[in-house]
């Protein structure tokens, strides 16, 4: 049976318990977690599925975690301590940028975390960690207050975007390959020539796409946004800093 607590919420404003015995930990249950969450994503993770891994019965898990979702919160911490990122790197676009393409790459590596960072409170130590990060460096920029905030939700907002519709964008033609049918063949239907013909520049777009490099082209757009980001954010806190300085 899971155990009681009277705390509610995340699995990190509850007292972690004492290991009861050396067969087990919180830091073994994540470590079986998270491969079964990248081969199999949220579908294949079950207590049982963890417990058989490590040759446990699934009653002991509940001495350190209360439910699946604890687990789940768990690995997403997990996950997030890859993202390696200076808080102290003198040049804040620098160490922005660093911290955006390695979250996007752990995102990449990990997809079963965008879901998580969506219904998780992220109250881990490497969220916070990742959060400190990101305020520093923006705080170098010349952003405070609610405008640091807005600045930091920016960069993740952007991060979080470019991989859903990267991964939506590869699964899509992951499943046109296996279906043995080429995006030219879709191209030659009535529909999309009616399509072409009302819009012309998102056809020759389209056409463009044909026999296009998903990974490559992914990273071009990612490393496009990421410089207007960066570029928008900068000149934000020039005019900023120009108006501080007309003011009476």
């Amino acid at each position: 049976m899971p155990v009681s607590d009277s705390s509610d919420g995340s699995v990190w404003l509850r007292r972690e318990r004492p290991p009861r015995d050396r067969q087990l930990s919180r830091g073994q249950i994540v470590d079986a977690a998270v491969p079964v969450l990248d081969a199999e994503g949220h579908r294949g993770l079950s207590m049982r599925r963890i417990a058989a891994d490590l040759g446990v019965t699934a009653g002991s898990l509940y001495w350190y975690v209360r439910t699946k979702d604890d687990v789940l919160e768990l690995a997403l911490d997990r996950v997030l301590g890859e993202v390696g990122a200076d808080p102290d790197e003198p040049d804040w676009r620098l160490g922005l940028a660093g911290l955006a393409r390695n979250t996007r790459v752990m995102l990449l590596r990990h997809r079963w975390a965008l879901l998580e960072l969506t219904v998780r409170p992220n109250l881990g130590p490497n969220a916070f960690t990742l959060a400190e990060t990101g305020l520093r460096l923006l705080s170098r920029a010349g952003f405070a207050d609610a405008d640091l905030d807005a600045a930091m939700a920016a960069v993740n907002d952007q991060v979080v975007g470019a991989v859903i519709a990267e991964v939506a964008w590869r699964d899509t033609l992951t499943r046109m390959r296996q279906s043995g049918v080429e995006w030219s063949e879709h191209a030659t239907t009535l529909y999309l020539r009616d399509v072409a013909e009302r819009h012309p520049l998102l056809a020759r777009r389209m056409a463009a796409a044909k026999g296009s490099d998903a990974e490559r082209d992914s990273e071009r757009r990612f490393e496009f946004a990421l410089t207007c980001l960066l570029e928008g954010l900068a000149a934000t806190c020039r005019a900023g800093a120009g108006n501080a300085a007309v003011s009476p």
